[in-house]
């Protein structure tokens, strides 16, 4: 289960991004969690421990006397505190992963914790071991200077400090023409005018465009942000019956769903923005679908109304590898436009700086249908593939853009 925090925990996980990038995982205390102290080890707990080589659950025998224990340090206010946990899988069939926390009832009972907090868990590396840490996002908050000890402070700084000077020159500036010249003006101009400007070649590479530290994303007016393109996987689906190669996959995809439309006459088009399900968002069966367990988001197309398939999906290290890969740091550039004679002009005029992607943010984002994912392409109805893939990408929700990201400041240009 993913853990959605309140509007008040939100902003204390913001305050721990500035300072840690690492990932994370949530959990909400319950009564039974303090009663018992058998508390679920969620997809992303036990994710978050084994890549930072605390522990993997898989290789656990059933039973808390074959648990694995270890030390953990719950920090609150000025103060830290050494904890111990014990992470096991019970008994049965099921082999559910649970762990506790020894002493739980003597922290309610000292106003740490309390029925209901959320709790936050990281790993920082102390004394090069890594180490559990623990955070009530909901009272007890650890000062800045605690934050600072465990987990220092970024060092996406100096690239930052390259960067922004030439992005405020061009602004001063004012209007510059659009880099292809004379024609239609199209979304990514906006973008690929200022990476010209500041000198970056156009590539399709995966880093991040700025020292492979800051991506540049630059738009007009109030569309939806783009986050990131990344195809999906078909194996065990209908696309993979049907078509073999999978590179072919997509054009595949597109064939089989699309639809014939005026804009792209004997083609076959699929334009589509694909949500959560109770918000698909689009009218042919598409939805969006976390599944926790798998480790993967699927792309599910609706049948009746109790019953869907998997078409497509991504798993959650493919998702969690390109968000970070191309998100270490994002510049948000807001532009306008003008026409001067046969050519637009693009004039830059706000920023946003943010750091820190949050895979868990990512993927209750999802759930909540925040984030979304175009599909757009067309291709030929049969024979020989035909078309074009416009890069079918995940996108947010502007005013959602702080959630995602650990650490957002606005920047002034002029």
């Amino acid at each position: 289960m993913i853990f959605e925090p309140y509007t008040d925990e939100l902003e204390i996980i913001q305050l721990i991004h500035k300072y840690n990038s690492r990932e994370y995982a949530l959990i909400r205390l319950t009564d039974t969690m303090f009663n018992k102290n058998n508390i679920d080890a969620n997809v992303l707990l036990r994710e978050l421990l084994k890549r930072y080589n605390v522990l993997d659950y898989e290789k656990l025998l059933n039973g808390g006397s074959n648990g694995h224990s270890a030390f953990a340090t719950l920090i609150y206010n000025n103060n830290q505190l050494n904890v111990r946990m014990n992470f096991y899988k019970v008994k049965g069939k099921r082999s559910d992963p649970r762990f506790s926390i020894y002493g739980i009832k003597k922290l309610v009972e000292e106003g740490v914790l309390a029925r209901g907090d959320l709790l936050y868990f990281t790993v920082a590396v102390i004394d090069d071991k890594p180490k559990v840490i623990l955070v009530n996002t909901s009272r007890n908050t650890p000062s800045k200077e605690l934050l600072t000890s465990f987990f220092g402070i970024d060092d996406i700084k100096s690239s930052v400090d390259k960067l922004l000077p030439l992005i405020k020159d061009i602004a001063r500036q004012g209007y510059h023409p659009n880099s292809k010249g004379i024609g239609k003006v199209a979304p990514k101009d906006v973008g690929d005018t200022l990476e010209f400007l500041l000198g970056i070649k156009a590539n399709n590479s995966k880093k991040a465009d700025f020292d492979e530290k800051i991506e540049i994303k630059s738009k007009l007016g109030k569309t939806l942000d783009t986050l990131f393109t990344l195809r999906p996987n078909f194996e065990g689906t209908y696309i993979a019956s049907i078509e073999p190669i999978d590179k072919s996959r997509v054009s595949a995809f597109t064939r089989h769903y699309g639809y014939f439309s005026d804009k792209h006459p004997d083609h076959k088009s699929l334009y589509v923005t694909i949500g959560t399900k109770i918000s698909p968002q689009n009218s042919i069966g598409f939805y969006l679908e976390v599944a926790d367990e798998e480790k993967r988001v699927e792309i599910r197309k609706k049948i009746t109304d109790k019953v869907s398939e998997v078409v497509a999906f991504w798993t959650f290290e493919g998702l969690e590898k390109e968000l970070h890969a191309k998100h270490p740091a994002t510049l948000w550039v807001k532009a306008d436009q003008r026409q001067n004679g046969d050519i637009c002009e693009f004039k830059y005029h706000s920023v946003e700086l943010t750091r820190s992607p949050q895979f868990a943010t990512f993927l209750a984002m999802i759930k909540t249908g925040v984030i979304t994912y175009d599909w757009r392409g067309y291709t030929t109805p049969k024979g020989k593939y035909s078309g074009k893939n416009h890069g079918n990408a995940w996108r947010i929700k502007s005013k959602s853009r702080a959630l995602l990201f650990g650490s957002i400041e606005k920047i002034e240009l002029i």
